[in-house]
């Protein structure tokens, strides 16, 4: 009878043992390439955080291939073919409308402040619509704001835009592309080098880090910097709701902690020190040209953009933000105000 004990209780030490030490191991979709800022600055030391405060009770695996495509992470996501993803919103049009606030004209320079601000405000004001259904949203980030780039000359003037045929990345910006007097090409940044070396587009919309990564200044070498930017697009960090769910409250409160606001500036500071890299590479370039869109042209983009976020608001008050118009506000003075 001891004994019988004696090994019932060896078996139970063991078994609480087991459990102290089980690991939840969690699937990471990831598409982005080795080296890419936000995998390296943001998503890989994410992974590291949550393995090391979770001491071991949460693992997340980089699969060796994206599941599915990059379009469709946020289904995959979903449906739990992978427990967690990147998206951009910007890939599935009007699937994510109140997300749309960030990519509004002229919201900020530098992608670390709107970064933050976009997460602060959209967590705080926008999250509670539930636009992301059946998902945890983790964190949200925006890459470097777009500008103007050109192939034969540089934009000084409202009208040198005029018929110009320019990649467009996003499709809440084809709107606005076309009241500046462009054809809007929607093509994937890949593929831009080739499309504008061959004269099928006149430039691009497009930040500064392109410029040095897909070397677009070879072909595309007069940029017309414009304040705030014309657009810079969301991007999501998500995790499937059921996945959630099964952790513990300590557990999520870990992941939140290695995810969210802190997560957002990690992203937008990588992309502000790319771009900064770029901006000195592409003004030391012969025959390249970085300027300051001056005021007669800020004036007028303006003037013809009002309209994005007079648009964007509407849309937001019908599917249930009060105050729309604040709420862009808010993003707009959280950028100015924000000091890392």
């Amino acid at each position: 009878m001891k004994l019988k004990a004696t090994i019932l209780g060896l078996l139970s030490a063991a078994v609480l043992s087991t459990q102290a030490h089980a690991e939840t191991v969690l699937r990471y979709s990831n598409w982005l390439p080795q080296g890419h800022v936000i995998l390296e600055k943001a998503i890989n030391p994410f992974i590291a955080e949550v393995a090391e405060k979770t001491q071991g009770r949460i693992k997340i695996d980089t699969l060796p291939k994206v599941v599915g495509t990059v379009p469709g992470q946020y289904d995959v996501t979903v449906d739990g073919l992978a427990d967690i993803s990147f998206i951009i919103m910007g890939y599935t049009p009007g699937r994510f409308p109140l997300s749309e606030v960030v990519e509004l004209p002229f919201v900020g320079d530098d992608p670390e402040a709107t970064s933050v601000a976009y997460w602060r405000v959209y967590h705080e004001k926008l999250e509670q619509l539930d636009e992301f259904k059946g998902v945890k949203l983790l964190s949200m980030a925006v890459a470097a704001p777009s500008h103007i780039v050109t192939r034969s000359k540089p934009v000084t003037a409202i009208g040198d835009l005029a018929g110009l045929k320019m990649r467009n990345p996003i499709a809440s910006f084809i709107p606005a592309a076309e009241a500046l007097g462009t054809v809007p090409i929607n093509k994937p940044i890949s593929e831009v080098y080739e499309l504008a070396s061959t004269g099928v587009v006149d430039g691009a919309f497009a930040p500064l880090d392109s410029q040095k990564s897909f070397k677009l200044m070879d072909v595309l070498p007069y940029m017309t910097l414009v304040e705030g930017g014309l657009f810079s697009p969301g991007m999501a960090f998500i995790m499937n709701k059921d996945s959630w769910d099964s952790l513990s409250t300590e557990d999520q409160a870990i992941i939140m902690e290695a995810a969210g606001e802190k997560m957002a500036q990690a992203i937008g500071a990588g992309y502000a020190a790319s771009d900064q890299v770029a901006r000195a590479e592409m003004e030391a370039k012969e025959g390249a040209i970085v300027q300051l869109a001056d005021a007669e042209l800020m004036a007028a983009l303006e003037q013809r953009l009002a309209f994005v976020s007079e648009a964007w608001s509407k849309k937001a008050e019908a599917l249930g933000v009060e105050n729309a118009a604040a709420v862009a506000n808010e993003l707009r003075e959280i950028v100015k105000a924000y000091k890392p």
